[in-house]
């Protein structure tokens, strides 16, 4: 232990290496695949070369389902690196790095060396961390704008909130998180601030007035409202309604897209997100409960807390809505863990020890074999041996419990886990997505970008992120028998294209990753 404390530079620079390593392990090798991601990626286009900073669209089409944060990020990419998956992933791995380091200082400064470094180590080893931020998506935007806005907070609030600077730092990070994703990335940090200040009874009218500071207001709605005004007004308020009531209260009141589930399921997607220490949450929480150790773990236990229940509260359910608190985890699992070590308290090590030996000898055959049970995916046995990389560690581990030094055990459970995000990103799922019918079909792509392009009914949204261009929906084509071309739809709408006097000739099909649909292309054959 006093080796690593005396290295401490070493260690910091280490594991901040790796993070960043992590965040952007072959973002370029994976294709634009996912439905939100290829909506997301494909609307920046559209944006670009449309020359509109106002009306997201995909598709020629409205898309209510975001404001336009990210779509910035992403056109100021797609101008420096060109189109492709790299440019479109390059701010979302940017920012998740970024999220780490500054939770990492943050912890640091307010908790010291120890809990900061192994909070580090708790958010560097979360394999679902690293796929949120190699998304093209506005999550890693929300995220770290969210933390940052908290973070800030809990520094303004040691100093009686007078610091002008704080507040307008404050005020700026939530109307950002406003541009992101929408009121959530306001009403979730606000919502924890003010618990937060009522729990340590930090709040009087003289502080309310700095808290709500007409400058600081003034600058929030400044950034924030103009450019959901702008898009009002071009769209006649429609892009707003739907936005609102639809993708906002609509989500929250009821399940979306067929994302329901009891309000346990949220826990389930923080436990999987956070391991390998989601096995520590438990302690802990109890630990920070039990001992008050100060003020800043009381934040953070206030702040994951509040983002969980109010999505265990939603209608709808998804693992990355209740991402923004596993910075706050970390620091609370960081902070217990430095107890742990100051302490050498091995013995609290024991069941979470067990668990993570048993979770990584079972994981892989887990994984294996719930991906042979796709019949229409080929997975070859090297994969199976690739996802046993983690076992590695397990004698590092083993020797630094029964040895009763808490350090190797937890720099081996990282060590394991961070193994399995390199396979995982640069051998494991590049394997796996070669099969989508996208990638499989792109030689015929080259064809279709000089042709006429239809769809029938829906079709997979990465077609538009690859050829680069609309999509006509054929259903518009006053006389779709003679329309000429290609088009993309699912093979259980072949039937009704059949009884609309559709001629076609099917020259591509595959069954979706992941999903039940399949897709396929046919040639359109006009009636003479």
């Amino acid at each position: 232990m006093e080796i690593v404390l005396n290295r401490k530079k070493y260690v910091e620079w280490a594991l901040l290496l790796l993070s960043l390593i992590l965040h952007f392990s072959n973002i370029s090798g994976l294709s634009i695949y996912a439905l939100d991601e290829a909506k997301n990626a494909t609307a920046a286009i559209e944006m670009m070369q449309n020359k509109d900073w106002i009306i997201p669209t995909f598709n020629g089409e409205y898309r209510f389902d975001k404001p336009p944060l990210h779509y910035y990020f992403f056109i100021l990419s797609y101008q420096v690196f060109g189109i492709s998956e790299f440019s479109a992933r390059f701010f979302p791995a940017l920012f998740g790095f970024l999220t780490t380091y500054i939770t990492y200082r943050f912890t640091k400064r307010n908790l010291g060396f120890k809990a900061g470094i192994l909070s580090l180590l708790v958010l560097a080893s979360s394999l679902h961390w690293y796929i949120q931020f190699h998304m093209a998506v506005p999550d890693p935007f929300l995220i770290f704008f969210m933390t940052s806005g908290l973070m800030l907070f809990y520094e303004w609030s040691k100093s009686g909130f007078r610091s002008r600077k704080y507040m307008l730092a404050i005020y700026a990070s939530l109307a950002l998180a406003t541009l992101s994703k929408g009121p959530v990335g306001v009403v979730l940090p606000v919502l924890a601030m003010l618990i937060y200040s009522l729990s340590v009874n930090l709040l009087n009218a003289k502080r309310l007035v700095r808290i709500f500071h007409p400058g600081g207001l003034f600058l929030f709605f400044l950034m924030a409202l103009p450019w959901y005004i702008l898009v009002a007004t071009k769209t006649n308020g429609l892009w707003v309604e739907e936005f609102f009531f639809k993708h906002n209260l609509g989500r929250f009141s009821a399940p979306m897209e067929g994302h329901g589930g009891g309000f346990w399921l949220t826990w389930i997607y923080v436990i999987a997100g956070m391991l390998p220490f989601a096995f520590f949450i438990p302690q802990s929480f109890w630990h920070t409960i039990k001992f008050r150790t100060n003020k800043l773990t009381t934040f953070s236990l206030i702040a994951s807390i509040t983002i969980i229940v109010f999505f265990m509260m939603a209608g709808t359910k998804l693992p990355n809505y209740t991402v923004p608190a596993y910075p706050f985890i970390a620091i609370l699992i960081g902070n217990y863990l430095a107890w742990l070590v100051t302490k050498n308290k091995v013995q609290r090590l024991k069941t979470p020890v067990l668990l993570y030996a048993l979770l990584i000898l079972i994981l892989p055959f887990g994984i294996y074999h719930g991906l042979k049970n796709d019949p229409n995916l080929q997975i070859p046995k090297s994969m199976l041996w690739l996802l046993m990389a983690p076992y590695l560690v397990l004698p590092i581990l083993l020797s630094g419990y029964f040895r009763n030094k808490v350090w190797p055990v937890l720099l081996s459970m990282g060590s394991g886990f961070m193994i399995l995000s390199l396979v995982f990103f640069w051998w494991a799922f590049p394997k796996v997505d070669q099969q989508n019918p996208v990638l499989i079909a792109k030689d015929l792509q080259h064809n279709m970008k000089e042709a006429n392009l239809y769809y029938f009914k829906i079709f997979n949204p990465a077609f538009s992120f690859y050829l680069q261009r609309p999509i006509q929906d054929l259903q518009s084509d006053l006389k779709p028998q003679k329309a000429q071309g290609y088009l993309i739809t699912r093979t259980r709408y072949l039937e009704e294209l059949k009884a609309q006097g559709i001629n076609y000739e099917p020259v591509f099909e595959g069954k979706d990753l992941f999903e039940s649909p399949t897709t396929i292309i046919v040639k359109l054959l006009p009636d003479q």
